[in-house]
């Protein structure tokens, strides 16, 4: 054993660590175009809202280009359990399919979560055929302006099946079309044989 970790005080058993961090966790949407519903994106943890929208912005903008972010905190989110007891307005996602993501479907004034829900089904087209319902209110909604840059400057669609399938394929495409690649292959060929 080496002198440095002779002087480790070796613990036995679990660790004494906190249930809870001091972060707190945010679901992000993000709108693909102006006019467009936002959809769910997945969540983040961050110390405050804004840093929600820092590491919204940094993680699933750089998924899709996108011209909207909003991040909502976690518990401000209801989808049936705990129930909100806040007048106001709020923001209906739905999920239509299993499998697909929640998104923002409208609006409905409500005096509760609870009635936000139901106001929803009643109110809000498609919602009473919807796999799942969330409210939240839209006070507690945090988004970005529409001059803030989500999307990277830099072209990073090489990370995305979708973007590096598309992009390599019109890249050789054109390396191939080029007439001077010809010639660089009949030099290259003399060399080598």
């Amino acid at each position: 054993m080496s002198k440095i970790r002779e002087h480790i005080t070796l613990v036995e058993g679990d660790l004494d660590t906190p249930i809870e961090g001091d972060l707190e966790p945010y679901v992000i949407f993000t709108q693909l175009a102006t006019g467009r519903p936002y959809i769910y994106a997945g969540w983040v943890d961050a110390i405050d809202a804004a840093m929600a929208i820092q590491f919204g912005r940094e993680h699933y903008g750089q998924d899709q280009k996108c011209v909207g972010l909003w991040a909502i905190p976690k518990p401000a989110i209801t989808a049936g359990g705990a129930e909100m007891t806040a007048r106001g307005r709020y923001e209906v996602f739905l999920r239509a399919e299993s499998g697909e993501p929640h998104r923002s479907a409208g609006c409905v004034e409500a005096e509760s979560s609870r009635e936000a829900l139901d106001t929803a089904r009643r109110d809000i087209s498609g919602a009473a055929e919807a796999r799942s319902i969330w409210v939240a209110l839209s006070e507690r909604i945090v988004a970005t302006g529409p001059d803030d840059v989500i999307w990277r400057l830099t072209d990073q669609t090489y990370r995305m099946a979708r973007g590096y399938a598309s992009e390599v394929r019109a890249k050789w495409e054109e390396v191939r079309a080029r007439k001077d690649i010809e010639e660089y292959e009949k030099d290259d060929l003399k060399e080598m044989f």
